[in-house]
Order: C-alpha cells, then sequence, then structure tokens
C-alpha cells in the first residue's frame, strides 16, 4: 500500500485569509476544470463526517493525475488535506475539511469533490 499526504494548516506561512484559495481568474478556472474532469471517474464518492472520500478504479495514469492535482492543491488551498492511498484494487482519496472552515467554503468544496 502506497500513501501520500499534503496539506499543513497552522504555522508561519498561513494567510491572514486560512481558508482561500491564491489562484484567481483563468487559473481558477482551470483547477476546476481539471477536478471536474477527474471527480466523474471516482467508482464511489461521499462525505462521511468532515470528509469526501473517493474511491477510483485502479489506473495509473489516473493515480499520477491525482497525484499531481493533489499536489497543485496543497499549492493554492494548503487548508484542504488530502490523502491519497493505492490499493491493491482501488485508488482512495480522502479531502478532510478543517475545523473552523466556513460553511459557504465547505459547500463549494463539497460540490467540487463530492458530486
Amino acid at each position: 500500500m502506497k500513501r501520500a499526504s499534503t496539506g499543513i494548516l497552522g504555522g508561519v506561512d498561513t494567510p491572514a485569509e486560512p481558508f482561500t484559495c491564491s489562484l484567481e481568474g483563468p487559473e481558477l478556472l482551470d483547477r476546476i476544470e481539471a477536478w471536474r474532469e477527474v471527480v466523474p471517474r471516482a467508482i464511489s464518492r461521499g462525505v462521511e463526517n468532515d470528509r469526501v472520500v473517493a474511491v477510483y478504479p485502479k489506473d495509473a495514469q489516473l493515480l499520477g493525475r491525482l497525484r499531481a492535482l493533489v499536489a497543485a492543491e496543497a499549492e493554492c488551498c494548503s487548508f484542504l488535506l488530502f490523502d491519497v492511498e493505492e490499493t491493491p484494487d482501488a485508488i482512495v482519496t480522502e479531502l478532510r475539511l478543517p475545523e473552523g472552515m466556513p460553511d459557504s467554503v465547505r459547500t463549494r468544496v463539497v460540490a467540487l469533490f463530492a458530486s
């Protein structure tokens, strides 16, 4: 089993607006579109407490794409805490929603990653 984690809450690098993406305009739209291309490939997705869990088919190219997107998210949205786990039969992603996340932000994040 291989596992990778990203995201850090707290510390000196936390922006003044801790739940704000640093991407804007075309970069933000491109990132949203990239996720919209990948998320529908999930076999299952759902929200469990403060986690969005998605299970994807075992596919090396998809795994690489998911890891690249998760790494990119760590750069612009460090408040989003992702895990990507490769199991013998699937790829499992987990997005942990941090405490204190405003409902408006939570709603947008869940809509992108869980629907």
